[in-house]
């Protein structure tokens, strides 16, 4: 059986267990405490005991963190750096069961990114292998049609510049697309995938 084995110590704001409906947040007990981040678990100070997250139970790291979860986070903690961490736990209503749980970590900018890289690489849920926004498939759709133009994709789609831009800069990340917007193979095997 593998040992645990400590990989870092952070002082962050959290709240383990977080309460969202969409993309909007309800939950408003952020705790100060430290964090231990190990090879098979986050460990959160809760009081005088620990709660744990074990890194098998991970789903997603790093889910795109809203305006109105930033304005939360910086009225409270005093920084707008908010790292979501999607994962699944035993349910309390069914022993048999799992149900999902949102984690959110608020620290300093470079903490809170080192620690998402970390936890993609642990948990093998880099960027490349995260599911790709409702957005972000209608962008490669439209890509594959040809419309390269970011002002027609966004009136096509029916969303703002901004969104249109973080999706392109997205689909460039999983390595769907090149700068010109052309389909690479991985993102003609997306679209087949896809239909």
């Amino acid at each position: 059986m593998a040992q645990e084995q400590g990989i870092a110590k952070m002082d962050l704001t959290y709240i383990e267990k977080a309460v969202m409906m969409g993309n909007s947040l309800y939950s408003t007990d952020w705790q100060k405490g430290v964090l231990y981040l190990t090879n098979m678990n986050i460990w959160f100070s809760q009081g005088e005991g620990w709660t744990t997250i074990p890194l098998k139970n991970v789903s997603m790291i790093g889910r795109e963190v809203t305006g109105a979860i930033k304005a939360k986070a910086m009225k409270t903690t005093g920084t707008s750096h908010v790292l979501i961490i999607d994962y699944v736990q035993p349910s309390s209503v069914s022993q048999s069961s799992t149900a999902s749980s949102i984690a959110l970590l608020a620290g300093p900018e470079s903490v809170i990114n080192t620690l998402k890289t970390y936890l993609q690489t642990m948990c093998g849920t880099s960027l490349k292998t995260q599911s790709l926004s409702d957005i972000d498939k209608k962008m490669l759709y439209m890509l594959n049609t040809g419309v390269v133009d970011l002002q027609k994709l966004s009136f096509l789609i029916g969303t703002d510049m901004d969104t249109i831009t973080k999706s392109f800069q997205t689909l460039r990340e999983h390595g769907m697309c090149d700068v010109g917007g052309v389909l690479t193979t991985a993102g003609v095997k997306k679209i087949k995938e896809m239909m």
